[in-house]
């Protein structure tokens, strides 16, 4: 279970305020379990939930954006923020996976062939590679589409609950 290869993933700014909100302490249990988490500094300063010594602590590394990334998101055309573009010009560069809920970053980073996953997913992962038990997960999950129902909806947690061995528990029996 816990022979995953670890992975190198760069986080957007719902995927914080989803972690925060739900459980901070997963982000230390990713860390350990699943790989390094990058974040962008110009994303950090969109959370207000949480400050660079948090992401110390919690085994976050700040990445500061060279300055030829900082003109190419600014420049970048289309649906995505300056942040969403430059989780895609980061994660492209550097080989990480981007862990986003954003559908229009999602799209991007699927065209460009960058990786990306679910906030969701990643505690799916989080359980496969040994760091949560299904029953906390499965709670994990709940409390975050509580808190993001807009984004996190039932498809997304069914599968989630599929993927965890859950597959006879309804969306409804975990609300």
């Amino acid at each position: 279970m816990g022979t995953r290869k670890k992975t190198f993933l760069i986080l957007d700014a719902n995927i914080l305020i989803d972690l925060y909100k739900c459980d901070w302490t997963l982000v230390k249990l990713i860390s350990t379990h699943v790989g390094k988490i990058h974040l962008a500094t110009p994303v950090l300063s969109e959370v207000n939930e949480i400050d660079e010594d948090d992401c110390v602590k919690f085994g976050i590394v700040l990445v500061e954006p060279e300055l030829e990334h900082v003109i190419s998101a600014s420049q970048a055309k289309g649906p995505l923020s300056f942040q969403d573009n430059l989780c895609l010009i980061l994660a492209k560069e550097y080989g990480w996976t981007c862990v986003s809920n954003d559908k229009p970053l999602r799209k991007k980073c699927q065209d460009e062939e960058v990786p990306v996953i679910w906030g969701i997913e990643l505690i799916c992962i989080l359980v496969e590679a040994g760091g949560l038990p299904v029953e906390q997960a499965k709670d994990v999950i709940k409390g975050i589409q509580e808190s993001n129902p807009k984004y996190i909806t039932d498809n997304i947690v069914k599968k989630a609950l599929r993927r965890l061995g859950l597959d006879n528990c309804r969306v409804k029996d975990i609300q």
